[in-house]
């Protein structure tokens, strides 16, 4: 039995997939953002379209209290990195880096604010991919932050599910110097380098967000990264590695996806029903043209009644998602 999912988006879109591994999983692109005081602002990368999947960044300054990393709404916790680096001494914990992930859906905004619960420096960014499994992106992550050394920073691996997957290595160090370039091994394809003066009168925030394509199932092995110019100890340092989930070399079959289900009726004064033409066990969600979702929940039974007469009069939204691809459709409340 498939299991299918319905979310509900602002315009209709197909995303093809791909039949190759090689390219059913590619780098879109990337932004970057710096801040002070409490948030970061980050842009939207160059390009992103309906499904592409979006890995979100942000390093906060050291010698801390630590910092909890508030996303905006619709971005999912990937890992906290916490590390206090013999640096800042054993009185501070500093959660250094936060990354989350994100669906991209037709309304997306121009940036996104990430809050901080500490007023320090912060750095951002974002990498955006095309072909990732958009029903479940995440296939393995690690989360090493137990590091000290800004010229050797280590991602350990991870043990993937998928036999094809994109390796997202994520490193960050704080360190005394003004070196702000951290270079990957050379196995890497940097997507994002950033750097800003810290909140420490000579402390510098480092990010680095590099990755490669790992086309079988199994250990990964770990991947290392340094500061350029730095060769010293005694730094705040750590890193992820994420591995994204590529879409299976299935294409999209928007008929049989189409046929799939029926909204009725459509446009009404905001009660509609869904009735699925098999036994399906289904996810609903429903956003508005703002992208945010509105109401959501399990759909079990052939005929579910979705109550939006509550809500403003204007267009919403669905989307089918399957493994074969994925289809949207719009409804309207009068």
């Amino acid at each position: 039995m498939k299991k299918i999912y319905l979310i509900a988006l602002c315009f209709f879109s197909i995303l093809q997939a791909s039949a190759q591994c090689s390219s059913s999983c590619t780098f879109v692109a990337s932004s970057q953002g710096t801040g002070s005081a409490t948030s970061v602002t980050v842009p939207i990368p160059a390009g992103v379209v309906l499904n592409d999947v979006m890995i979100a960044a942000v390093h906060t300054g050291w010698c801390n209290s630590g910092s909890t990393i508030t996303p905006p709404a619709g971005w999912t916790l990937i890992a906290h990195t916490s590390n206090t680096g013999s640096g800042c001494g054993s009185a501070n914990t500093t959660k250094s880096l936060a990354t989350f992930y994100k669906v991209a859906g037709p309304a997306e905004p121009g940036a996104y604010i990430f809050t901080g619960s500490t007023s320090q420096i912060y750095v951002g960014g974002i990498v955006a991919y095309r072909g990732v499994n958009i029903v479940s992106p995440i296939d393995a992550t690690s989360n090493n932050g137990a590091q000290d050394a800004c010229n050797s920073i280590s991602a350990t691996g991870v043990t993937t599910t998928a036999s094809c997957t994109r390796l997202v290595s994520v490193f960050f160090c704080s360190v005394n110097s003004s070196a702000t370039n951290i270079i990957p091994q050379l196995s890497l394809t940097e997507r994002l380098d950033i750097g800003n003066t810290g909140n420490h009168p000579w402390g510098n925030e480092n990010l680095e967000i590099s990755d490669e394509s790992f086309s079988t199932a199994g250990a990964t092995g770990a991947r290392t990264a340094a500061l350029s110019g730095c060769s010293g100890t005694g730094w705040v340092t750590g890193a992820q590695m994420i591995a994204l989930k590529c879409q299976s070399s299935v294409g999209i079959n928007d008929a049989s996806l189409s046929n799939s289900f029926i909204v009725t009726p459509n446009p009404s004064s905001g009660i509609f029903e869904i009735s699925m033409l098999e036994k399906n066990t289904c996810k609903m969600e429903i956003y508005d043209c703002l992208g945010r979702v509105i109401k959501e929940g399990e759909i079990e039974e052939m005929k579910t009644i979705v109550d939006l007469s509550g809500f403003p009069k204007g267009i919403y939204f669905l989307k089918l998602v399957s493994d074969e691809g994925a289809v949207v459709r719009k409804i309207m409340v009068e």
